[in-house]
């Protein structure tokens, strides 16, 4: 008996196969996060992502060919959720000031919530091989750059309200970008165990 299918072709079985294929991928990026995080590209294992994620070291394979697209996977993966999680929150603001604070509110919320891609950040990419490092920096480029982009545009909005003075828009959002990823990156270090809301304060002021 075949299977049902949906209006695209597509069977409940094909269905079910992509969902719990998606489900382990996500896992696994998640793990390879974390052990990333705590141990730095060179000395994180994938023997230690797999049995971080509960998989096999045969099934991590078959679904990322090396650490480096691993680690590729993850950041790709963090900073388009984070993108799309910033703006979620910010676009529904009409006032210029509140969403520039709401903005930062937001990106200290996301940067709490993925504490590992910070620590990952703070252990740099050195260890990273070269070709990795070049692709990686062509896709995450791309996503800051559009992000970078979308900033710039709040901060012309509130100009033309009369905040920021004559601060130039794209100088602003790099700035403020950067304040922020510098701020929680230093306070995850120092300050481990405390919320990144302590943080936004001395940024928003």
């Amino acid at each position: 008996m075949s299977q049902p299918q949906d209006l695209h072709g597509v069977s409940r079985r094909q269905k079910r196969r992509a969902e719990d294929l998606a489900r382990r991928r996500s896992d696994v990026l998640a793990a390879a996060a974390a052990v990333i995080g705590a141990k730095g590209f060179h000395d994180a294992q994938m023997t230690e992502i797999a049995s971080a994620a509960e998989v096999s070291l045969a099934s991590l394979y078959a679904l990322f060919d090396g650490k480096d697209r691993i680690f590729e996977e993850v950041l790709t993966a963090a900073a388009t959720a984070m993108r799309e999680e910033v703006r979620a929150k910010v676009m529904p603001i009409a006032d210029a000031r509140e969403r520039l604070l709401t903005l930062i509110d937001a990106l200290f919320a996301c940067f709490d919530a993925n504490r590992d891609l910070l620590r990952i950040h703070a252990t740099g990419t050195q260890a990273v091989p070269w070709r990795t490092r070049q692709e990686m920096g062509d896709r995450i480029g791309d996503i800051y750059h559009h992000f970078i982009d979308w900033v710039a545009g709040i901060a012309r909005d509130a100009r033309r309200d009369g905040l920021l003075a004559s601060i130039d828009p794209d100088v602003f959002a790099v700035s403020l970008v950067g304040a922020v990823t510098a701020t929680a990156s230093r306070w995850v270090e120092l300050q481990p165990k405390r919320g990144l809301g302590d943080a936004a304060a001395s940024v928003r002021a």
